[in-house]
């Protein structure tokens, strides 16, 4: 039997669980609609923190529940190659990680209470929504994740409804320039999570859990990773064409290099543990895109 690894401190385990390295990419749609808020002079710097804070709340109760939910049902085993989890380690009890997933949506929510009283009904319908989809996406007979849903509610918790809601918390208004500029960081998302479930595609087969890459297949779940990519490009040039993002929002395309990389890399392998290395690649591109973007706009907001 092989020996077990050391027990951590409880705090460890809970940072391991919450996965603090991940809520970078709920910081990133935050800064982004923080940043139009900025250009549009409508930025408030409570409204814009409580936002963030109450974001960050709701990431961490989505990843504790897509933990909990994982292990339960056979998906987070020592068979798959995700990152090793409290829950498999035997450091916690599903039952911890699911009440701690709990607690960090209602602090969540009560963020979110303050956040509706001073933006109105439409900052309680995101908030709804957004609650909805990080309960649901692992959580209940109905997991998103589970019946090929999992990739929409990433591109849009982590895309439009993250980006304009920060938006609308401070400025109260809704504008078209700011909900497609979400586009490009949505479409990303979709991609780090769509690789994974390539790396895990033969595993999830087996377990039952229909993601798209187990529908489409490596083939042409492949070409979907190809156009994922090459979309959030195309988009973000295609909103300065048509005038709906700044110049500066180009310097984004410094990123182009390592999407490209990730592309050889995605296309030539089948196998889990060199798709593994991908899907880190892909997380890199998406912080470097992401914050290169996010640079733009503050950028042009100092230069007007």
């Amino acid at each position: 039997m092989p020996a077990q690894t050391k027990r951590p401190s409880i705090l460890h385990s809970w940072l391991r669980a919450i996965r603090p390295a991940a809520l970078i990419f709920t910081l990133l749609p935050v800064l982004l609609g923080g940043g139009f808020a900025l250009v549009d002079r409508g930025f408030d710097g409570w409204r814009f923190l409580v936002a963030m804070v109450a974001a960050l709340f709701l990431q961490m109760g989505a990843n504790l529940l897509n933990d909990c939910y994982d292990y339960l049902k056979g998906a987070d085993t020592k068979e798959t190659l995700s990152v090793s989890s409290p829950l498999r380690e035997g450091w916690m009890t599903a039952r911890q990680v699911y009440v701690g997933g709990v607690i960090c949506l209602v602090t969540a929510t009560v963020l979110g209470l303050w956040l509706v009283k001073v933006g109105g009904w439409f900052v309680l319908l995101l908030g709804v929504l957004g609650l909805a989809g990080a309960y649901l996406y692992s959580a209940s007979r109905v997991a998103l994740s589970w019946h090929g849903l999992g990739e929409l509610a990433a591109f849009l918790l982590l895309g439009p409804l993250m980006v304009l809601g920060t938006y609308y918390v401070m400025v109260q208004l809704v504008f078209v320039h700011v909900l497609v500029n979400a586009i490009p960081l949505g479409l990303l998302a979709v991609s780090v999570l769509h690789v994974s479930n390539l790396r895990d595609r033969l595993h999830d087969e087996k377990i039952g859990k229909r993601t798209l890459a187990t529908m489409l297949g490596a083939r042409t779940g492949k070409a979907l990773y190809h156009l994922l990519m090459v979309l959030a490009y195309v988009a973000l040039v295609v909103l300065w064409l048509v005038d709906l993002t700044p110049v500066t929002a180009l310097v984004a395309l410094l990123a182009v290099p390592l999407a490209v990389r990730n592309l050889y890399l995605v296309s030539r392998t089948d196998d889990p543990v060199e798709l593994n290395l991908g899907l880190g690649l892909t997380v890199l591109h998406q912080l470097v895109f992401g914050m290169l973007n996010v640079f733009g706009i503050y950028l042009y907001y100092f230069l007007q």
